[in-house]
């Protein structure tokens, strides 16, 4: 069976704009849980870095050698408001990643 995670079934794009919108989300001391393939190109120093940036602080990520990204980062930030009218993410099918049955 395939493993994505739930920003597997994001494009790179998507995952990006998603780690923006966490900040928007949570509180002083919210904590995503977030999960993701380590396949090439392996984004998870990438989340890891765009939550970093938004004022989250690394709690846990799962040892690349795992071969799948389990990561817990929490929002040290002050709160702030989520715009009205904004997408946050576009989940997307299987058939838009090529050859991802083969990838077990």
């Amino acid at each position: 069976m395939a493993r994505r995670g739930v920003l597997g079934n994001l494009t790179d794009k998507e995952v990006g704009r998603t780690a923006g919108f966490c900040a928007l989300l949570c509180g002083p001391g919210g904590t995503p849980v977030w999960t993701r393939h380590r396949r090439a190109p392996d984004l998870v120093p990438r989340v890891c870095g765009w939550l970093e940036e938004r004022g989250f602080e690394r709690l846990w990520v799962s040892d690349p050698v795992l071969g799948f990204g389990v990561g817990a980062h929490r929002y040290a930030g002050e709160p702030r408001p989520l715009p009205s009218g904004e997408r946050m993410l576009t989940f997307v099918g299987y058939d838009t990643f090529v050859g991802y049955d083969t990838l077990g």
